[in-house]
């Protein structure tokens, strides 16, 4: 367990929160706080713009990246689950799914011409 995944559990235990922490919930939660970083750009299209309004709105959207983290982290938490070694996982995944030989400067996404038929 990471050290913030830690320190949101041990937060938790002390206020005796967990019995409020179902699954259900918490991933209400993490859609919540995605759908405020998603009314930051969703009028926008263009990427260059999308940049420099994500980084107008820092503050904002590292509030709603904590908040995920938060959540998240009470989900793995409740799932036994270490969020680094999860993200490790993938990473190692990712690497066997897209070899940078035929990855390289190519879109992933198999309609458009991608490498991975996975998904």
């Amino acid at each position: 367990m990471n050290l913030y995944q830690e320190e949101i559990k041990k937060f938790c235990e002390e206020r005796n929160w967990s019995q409020f922490h179902n699954p259900k919930d918490l991933l209400l939660g993490i859609v919540e706080e995605v759908g405020e970083l998603r009314n930051i750009v969703k009028w926008e299209q263009n990427p260059e713009i999308l940049k420099e309004v994500m980084l107008k709105n820092k503050k904002e959207v590292e509030d709603a990246v904590g908040d995920i983290f938060w959540f998240l982290s009470l989900l793995a938490n409740g799932c036994d689950i270490d969020i680094d070694n999860a993200a490790r996982l993938v990473v190692e995944d990712n690497k066997k799914r897209f070899p940078i030989e035929k990855t390289k400067d190519k879109h992933t996404n198999t309609h458009l011409g991608g490498h991975d038929g996975k998904y």
